[in-house]
């Protein structure tokens, strides 16, 4: 793949004029039509309510531990445009070898408007009065009751499991940027991604014996060109870096912030990095989910908040992150207009 080819086109059809037929994208890869989706109407957050009095397996070993072939496989990816789903022809060998032969993934630049600075205090869950400006307009309220988060021109991160559970996708109604309940409640629009692209491995470990054993695999990617083309421009977006040290925040919409959508601000720290999950103690309420933690002293994010997790003996509450990696890196690069300057 030429990392000079073409990043202003989408890569397969938009939303508009998508027809369920095979495709061949900018880039010449062949996407196969898996078939029209019938999408389910999920409460994201009242799932996370759920899963949170569950003990969950711990993280499988780090991704880069595969074999070339067992990590393009995993990395498949299934992508949801215009209410088809569609899936790769065969899988992409040449983004696996770029995942294990980079120790470290770039780090990016983040882009603030500058008619939207706002700074961040170190108060844990504070809300934001203003989140139509920095840091609250990079990051988007889904009307399933999840978070996202601009990284990009066109090009937001979220979790998988806010768009695919239990064998289905599910239906987004709305994604709306620095939402608020006080006017402009959508400063920048409401609309829905053109397309929304995750890794098979989610999607083979949703249901079945392995159900609950995906978490390493829950990132997402969104698409918001060309309908909404520049939209974080508006916004502002997030850098990316691979980093464990130092304080961490969130800006999320949590489920227990009445009446919603509130956007609220948060910090911590990372407390342990197992595989390719960062645990922290940032304070995450179901809704948060999707949202990016990102470094307090350069504004990058450093995983998408995916987990809430309890266990009983001994006692223990954590949070966990989905790290940013090779693995994300190259996924978000291969499969978004991503990045641009």
């Amino acid at each position: 793949m030429d990392d000079n080819g073409p990043r202003e086109t989408m890569l397969g059809p938009t939303s508009a004029d998508a027809t369920g037929e095979d495709f061949s994208d900018a880039w010449g890869r062949r996407w196969v039509a898996v078939g029209e989706v019938v999408l389910q109407e999920i409460d994201v957050a009242a799932t996370e309510e759920r899963h949170d009095a569950d003990y969950r397996p711990p993280p499988e070993p780090d991704p880069r531990t595969l074999s070339v072939e067992d990590l393009a496989e995993k990395l498949r990816p299934r992508r949801l445009v215009g209410g088809y789903e569609y899936q790769l022809e065969q899988p992409d060998y040449e983004v696996a070898e770029k995942i294990l032969a980079m120790e470290e993934p770039p780090s990016t630049e983040g882009f603030q408007p500058p008619e939207a600075r706002f700074i961040v205090g170190t108060d844990d869950r504070r809300r934001l009065e203003t989140p139509r400006f920095w840091p609250g307009s990079a990051n988007a309220y889904l009307s399933q009751n999840c978070t996202a988060t601009m990284i990009g021109p066109s090009t937001a991160l979220c979790a998988a499991h806010c768009f695919y559970q239990n064998g289905r996708w599910i239906e987004s109604r709305s994604i709306a940027f620095g939402a608020d309940t006080v006017a402009p409640t959508a400063p920048f629009g409401s609309s829905l991604a053109d397309s929304v692209t995750i890794p098979n491995a989610w999607i083979s470990n949703s249901t079945g014996p392995q159900a609950g054993w995906g978490w390493d695999w829950d990132f997402a990617v969104l698409e918001f060109s060309p309908g909404r083309p520049n939209l974080g421009r508006s916004t502002g977006w997030f850098g990316t870096l691979q980093n464990f040290s130092g304080a961490h925040t969130i800006v999320g919409y949590p489920m227990d912030k009445l009446p919603m959508p509130q956007s609220w601000i948060k910090g911590g720290t990372f407390t342990a990095a197992p595989g390719s999950r960062y645990e922290h103690n940032i304070d995450i309420v179901s809704g948060d989910s999707g949202a990016c933690a990102y470094h307090n002293d350069d504004s990058r994010c450093a995983g998408i908040q995916s987990t809430q997790q309890r266990r009983d003996n001994p006692p223990r509450v954590w949070n966990e992150v989905r790290r940013w990696d090779s693995v994300t890196h190259n996924f978000f690069h291969a499969y978004g207009n991503w990045p641009r300057p």
